[in-house]
């Protein structure tokens, strides 16, 4: 058995993005995670952890993410290799979006401090984070794609968990696209957000899956 098969696809790409996510993490809110910003304030040693802990992931991913390339490469030239392209594009247009609606809109105020600092910051912390993201959705769909060939062998099932992360994903895009055309939409985003990822979902869901049958029967 070679390398390839004995690392999970997605690995190392997930190790990349948490690695970058930690190293910026440390400088702009002082945490592993935004839900305790600031945690390490006024500890240097804890945020010291931080960085060498990002610093030791993102090493090991690079080291490994040839088997990630090889994977993705194998889906992309696919009949429905698109599909499997959709985790970058919901992660990119999110941040385009993000970044659009903020601009243009003074009513509308970023939550995540990790995102607020990163914008706060410039193009030094933007690239990285968006570096960061884009691995992170990468590598999370084809994690998801080895979950669903456990879960559910060679059914048509097996896409399930991909498509659902892959409608998880497009809430965020989805909502600021309906805040980028009427800045007041408020809670009435997250519910048009939410019929659009379980649009996606499904749609994707189907699509994959008749793509399947078709290459088995030709």
């Amino acid at each position: 058995m070679g390398e390839e098969s004995r690392i999970p696809p997605g690995l190392s790409l997930l190790l990349i993005g948490s690695g970058l996510y930690w190293v910026l993490s440390s400088q702009l809110i002082s945490s592993f995670t935004v839900l305790t910003p600031g945690l390490f304030q006024t500890n240097a040693s804890g945020g010291l952890l931080i960085t060498i802990v990002g610093i030791i992931s993102a090493s090991i991913g690079l080291w490994i993410v040839q088997a990630d390339f090889d994977a993705f490469r194998r889906l992309a030239t696919r009949v429905d290799g698109w599909i499997f392209t959709v985790p970058l594009v919901l992660a990119a247009s999110d941040i385009y979006l993000t970044l659009i609606v903020l601009t243009t809109s003074s009513q509308i105020v970023e939550l995540n401090p990790f995102v607020s600092s990163a914008i706060g910051i410039g193009t030094a912390a933007i690239v990285p984070f968006m570096i960061s993201y884009l691995a992170l959705s990468q590598g999370l769909g084809l994690f998801m794609l080895r979950v669903g060939s456990y879960l559910f062998s060679n059914s048509r099932s097996s896409y399930l968990p991909f498509v659902l992360i892959c409608g998880a994903a497009s809430f965020g895009p989805a909502s600021n696209l309906v805040l980028l055309m009427d800045a007041n939409a408020g809670p009435f985003s997250y519910l048009v957000a939410g019929f659009g990822s379980t649009l996606i979902s499904l749609v994707l869901f189907i699509k994959i899956n008749r793509a399947e049958l078709g290459s088995r029967q030709a």
